[in-house]
């Protein structure tokens, strides 16, 4: 479909955040443990799709694991050379990356892909809005502000779209105050819909998984009245397994 639509364009994403392995510049030795990551990755994705052709496991489990050939971004360097489609991050590693030089690349190459033409558009998403309350909240609408105005955008500029989820904001004024006090603009319309709930007796397809998950605790902490280790340490055979 990408090929006959989208003339073979991808649309590729990653996620920027504290656990995406390999902060820095790159050199010699973090290439080594990138190759030896993605490695790991690869040969757990090759595991889980044998186990599927063989009939050992369902085909559905397939989407509960990150495939390593697939738009996913798996290092910073990528991102930081060619910007994903979409960028996955926290407020925290946000506020880092605007006053870092190593990730202005960035930000630099979306401002220039904005200014290239008024049709470009930039959408924020937000999730969790109403969990942005008090002092933090605060904080995070400064950042935001931040990022806007170091992509040439304005709260209220035609090439900016704001999408956000929240459990509890009601579509009143007060939730409208909130709006303008967070971002800035007053142009939100509110969506609701219906909770869907999982297909019945869905939880009951972990019981078959349920040794997998007991070997995994163990190995992680044997004693489970003792003092748990912080953080505790995961090694990647163990989460393949």
């Amino acid at each position: 479909w990408l090929d006959k639509e989208r003339g073979g364009n991808r649309i590729t994403f990653g996620r920027y955040t504290g656990i995406m392995p390999l902060a820095g510049r790159p050199d010699e030795r973090r290439r080594t443990e990138l190759r030896k990551h993605l490695e790991v990755l690869s040969n757990a994705y090759n595991s889980l799709d044998c186990a599927i052709r063989d009939g050992r496991l369902d085909e559905t489990v397939r989407w509960y694991f990150p495939d390593p050939h697939s738009s996913e971004m798996w290092s910073r360097w990528d991102m930081q050379e060619t910007p994903p489609d979409i960028l996955i991050t926290n407020y925290s590693m946000l506020n880092i990356m605007l006053m870092r030089s190593i990730e202005a690349p960035i930000f630099e190459q979306t401002r220039q892909w904005l200014a290239a033409s008024p049709k470009h558009l930039f959408h924020l998403i937000v999730d969790e809005l109403h969990t942005y309350r008090g002092t933090t909240g605060a904080e995070v609408a400064y950042i935001l502000r931040l990022l806007l105005q170091r992509l040439g955008l304005s709260p209220d500029s035609p090439q900016l779209r704001i999408l956000t989820t929240t459990a509890s904001l009601e579509a009143d004024e007060r939730g409208r105050k909130f709006l303008r006090e967070f971002f800035g603009r007053d142009q939100f319309e509110f969506i609701s819909g219906e909770q869907q709930l999982p297909p019945e007796n869905a939880r009951l397809r972990l019981h078959q998984h349920q040794a997998a998950f007991a070997a995994f605790a163990k190995r992680i902490q044997a004693d489970p009245l003792a003092q748990p280790v912080q953080p505790p340490k995961v090694e990647p055979e163990a989460m393949a397994e």
